[in-house]
């Protein structure tokens, strides 16, 4: 009975957004039956994504980007709408997260495809998004509920581009061109301080960890040097990452656009 319960509140908040909030009942819960299901339903469509994308001609890959690419701008505009038609729109819902800016990153590359899209959505995206999807800051809403949904679309679309890119061998990763990714993100991130110190936000989660996520005893341990901790720690990601891509001898890296 305590099941069904759930369900029916679950249909009955499917319209109701994050800022106006849903009972505790209500939430599908971090890590519960219903996101892990989610998850792996996702993983699947992501998945196929890659392999379609992998086996298609060059014509149907750049259809598949736009689609995309169309899909999660448009998904972001229609968020932004959305508040702002129910007069509910707050500083904490300005598209500034990193998430954001991939997504922005994600609609210029399909659209011209560049070594500064894809190298940060490489750099950042390919693992901010599924953390996103794992360490959801949504999980306190229902699982029927549009936004949601939304929100598992948009980062699920986001890990797809990123990963159909490197599997279909259409770009190759180069450290030499983390300075690109280091100028969109000290762009980003100055935005967000600003942001953050005018309006009490928490973009690029600079203030205070995720609650759930990795990010949360991060915080805990690293205290005032919590900014620096993530710095070093994201200096060391990326060595570990960038080190599987280095140039051989007689070995050109490709990559779209300079």
């Amino acid at each position: 009975m305590g099941y069904s319960i759930r369900v029916t509140d679950w249909f009955k908040y499917f319209w109701t957004s994050p800022v106006t909030g849903v009972p505790a009942s209500a939430a599908f819960g971090l890590f519960s039956a219903a996101h892990l299901l989610t998850l792996a339903g996702l993983a699947i469509g992501i998945a196929a994504l890659a392999w379609v994308y992998r086996r298609a001609g060059d014509a149907r890959r750049r259809h598949i980007r736009l689609v995309i690419g169309i899909a999660v701008i448009a998904m972001e505009v229609a968020r932004q709408i959305s508040y702002i038609l129910a007069g509910n729109y707050k500083p904490e819902i300005l598209p500034l997260h990193l998430c954001a800016v991939s997504t922005y990153c994600v609609f210029i590359d399909a659209l011209k495809p560049n070594s500064w899209t894809r190298e940060f959505l490489y750099a950042l995206g390919v693992w901010g998004a599924p953390c996103a999807l794992l360490f959801p800051d949504w999980a306190n809403m229902p699982l029927f509920n549009i936004y949601t949904w939304q929100s598992f679309a948009i980062h699920a679309c986001l890990t797809g581009y990123a990963l159909m890119l490197l599997v279909s061998g259409e770009f190759r990763p180069s450290a030499r061109n983390l300075w690109k990714v280091v100028v969109i993100m000290a762009v980003s991130v100055a935005v967000s301080l600003v942001a953050n110190n005018i309006y009490g936000t928490n973009f690029w989660f600079l203030n205070a960890g995720s609650a759930g996520s990795p990010l949360e005893p991060i915080q805990v341990f690293a205290g005032a040097f919590y900014l620096p901790v993530l710095a070093v720690m994201l200096g060391i990601l990326w060595t570990i990452m960038y080190l599987p891509w280095r140039r051989r001898p007689g070995k050109h890296p490709s990559s779209a656009g300079r």
